[in-house]
């Protein structure tokens, strides 16, 4: 029985891995894909070409906001092994058509693979309901070994993209090979999600018309009523608002040169890792995840407001790692907390919500951004600074609340 359930785990943090290793390895390239001189698209259908990366970049979250309440919901419904293997297949075919328009040059139908590939990246929201459900360790540990598993994607997934865009592949079938690795991975995820993942979810199989289900998409924001929530929501969208900025500020203030920041870039991903680590193996595993947010959050909110008044390089190597290590540790604290407050019934729809606003903390972050002037772009780590604590600041009025209610 253990042997069962620690495959099913390897699973489905293998499915997990899969779809943040694509944004390493894939959406992190649009802009070589679209705005260099050997790009594949020679018609942008009139597009400028900023304009055309905007909307490309945009489709993947978009796609993983429609598509995690909706693959959450259906894994409350149908059970999560169909859900998955259909979701990795979709991936599959998803990344194979935009390796296709890749080697075609068919930008819009591209759109439509990026925007695909966000939607049943969405199967995320299924994997983090099933991680939870399966009865081994403490929630907040096998949530905490996600950010370990986003850290690994984060670094290897543009270093290995990076070499896929270098001689001799570009010489044979120009920017396709991302796309055919990420691919190659999802085929490996399906044989053994096929094979090895067992669920142990017992499925409502209530056989809904779709007018039904659809309506149903609306009790899903449920989780809105929750004030956890929206600290949550202001710590992501400060969060993300440092990953959009960073490398902006680091050339702006210090003058640094790209290979420079992606080092910089490479540090933060290997803090937040050994933040997951952290969490997975002693925190998480120690503490309750409501006890340490506040602490956490006020440590991360010092970081950034001491990243925002730093003056010497050196100082980066220190300030950066505090928000990264601590932040590794507040999202999954925050998904204990939610999933704990919800139905064991709803865990696929209360985690397809979470994915749904993932994405769109990540368009708000590059709105804000893009309204934030050149010169002041510190600005967006100082507005971070102050989402860390302000969520920080409302934790213990809200859990002073439940104490009572309780």
């Amino acid at each position: 029985m253990q042997t069962a359930t620690s495959r099913s785990l390897f699973c489905l943090y293998l499915a997990y891995f899969a779809d943040y290793f694509i944004w390493g390895v894939v959406i992190t390239f649009l802009a070589t894909y679209i705005g260099t001189a050997q790009s594949p698209f020679l018609h942008l259908c009139n597009w400028d070409k900023q304009v055309a990366l905007g909307v490309c970049i945009a489709c993947f979250p978009i796609g993983e906001v429609i598509g995690s309440p909706i693959l959450g919901d259906l894994s409350d419904l149908i059970g999560r092994r169909k859900v998955l293997l259909g979701g990795i297949v979709g991936s599959i075919f998803s990344l194979g058509l935009c390796a296709l328009c890749l080697w075609k040059g068919w930008f819009v139908l591209f759109l439509i693979g990026q925007l695909l590939t966000g939607f049943f990246s969405g199967k995320q929201s299924m994997a983090q309901a099933a991680i939870a459900e399966i009865d081994t360790g403490t929630k907040g540990q096998k949530l905490a070994f996600l950010s370990v598993l986003g850290g690994i994607a984060w670094i290897a997934g543009p270093y290995l993209g990076g070499q896929l865009l270098e001689e001799p592949f570009v010489t044979c079938g120009g920017y396709i090979w991302p796309s055919l690795l990420s691919c190659a991975i999802f085929v490996c995820t399906l044989f053994c999600t096929y094979f090895f993942f067992h669920d142990q979810y017992a499925p409502q199989n209530i056989r809904l018309p779709l007018t039904k289900f659809i309506r149903g998409m609306g009790h899903l924001f449920s989780t809105f009523k929750e004030r956890v929530f929206f600290l949550f929501l202001m710590n992501l969208l400060g969060w993300y608002l440092v990953i959009v900025s960073i490398s902006y500020f680091l050339i702006q203030k210090f003058n640094l040169s790209n290979s420079e920041v992606g080092i910089f870039n490479s540090y933060i991903a290997l803090c937040f890792t050994f933040g997951g680590i952290l969490g997975t193996t002693w925190i998480l595993h120690r503490y309750r995840a409501k006890k340490i947010l506040f602490w956490m959050q006020m440590l991360g909110a010092l970081g950034l407001f001491s990243l925002f008044g730093s003056e010497k390089i050196a100082e980066l190597w220190i300030y950066l790692a505090i928000p990264a290590i601590t932040e590794a540790l507040i999202y999954p604290a925050y998904q204990t907390m939610l999933s704990d407050q919800t139905n064991e019934n709803n865990q696929g729809k209360m985690f397809g919500v979470l994915n749904a606003v993932n994405g769109i903390c990540q368009i708000l972050a590059a709105w804000i951004l893009s309204e934030i002037p050149t010169d002041y772009i510190g600005g967006a780590i100082l507005l971070s600074g102050i989402l860390f604590l302000c969520s920080a600041a409302f934790i213990p009025l809200i859990l002073r609340k439940k104490v009572r209610a309780i």
